[in-house]
């Protein structure tokens, strides 16, 4: 093993996806990525999108177009970490923080675990309470198939991020 072997291999991305409906009563979403060794760690929040320019701090693989206003960001509003399956083992997930009575990290955390299989997934969803709430009046009635869209589009997002990372 040499010097170089122990060198840190970090990388960090980010982007943004538009509303996933039109009309701009929903929020855009903000992914940010942290990619260590064998190591996933996602970051997902909202934001309103602006006219103004694309933000300057966009990391390698930010998305140009109109920026986003993030709104809340909790390291840990919602925040699950799973590991890949194993020979026979299945894929396993653990809460570490939740912040209110849905836990929707966790199932979204597997999911990950599943796609990307050669990667630990640390999932950190800082969501409002419109896409969380079970019930109640914060509930947003669209707020499932949003959840669906972002999760899908950030499925699709880090498949090219370490696509990418590989061909290069």
């Amino acid at each position: 093993m040499s010097i170089l072997d122990l060198e840190p291999q970090i990388k960090t991305y980010h982007t943004t996806i538009p509303s996933p409906f039109p009309g701009g009563g929903s929020p855009a979403f903000v992914f940010h990525l942290t990619k260590m060794v064998d190591t996933l760690v996602i970051w997902v929040g909202t934001g309103t999108s602006t006219a103004a320019a694309s933000d300057p701090h966009q990391g390698d693989s930010g998305s140009g177009g109109t920026g986003v206003v993030v709104g809340e960001k909790k390291l840990a509003g919602d925040w699950s970490v799973a590991m890949p399956s194993r020979g026979n083992i299945p894929v396993t997930a653990t809460p570490i923080y939740r912040s209110g009575a849905s836990d929707i990290a966790l199932p979204m955390s597997q999911r990950l675990a599943r796609k990307f299989p050669s990667n630990q997934i640390h999932l950190s969803l800082s969501l409002p309470s419109s896409l969380t709430s079970q019930s109640g009046p914060n509930l947003d009635p669209y707020a499932s198939k949003m959840l669906l869209v972002m999760e899908k589009k950030l499925g699709t997002w880090l498949d090219d991020v370490l696509k990418g990372q590989a061909a290069s």
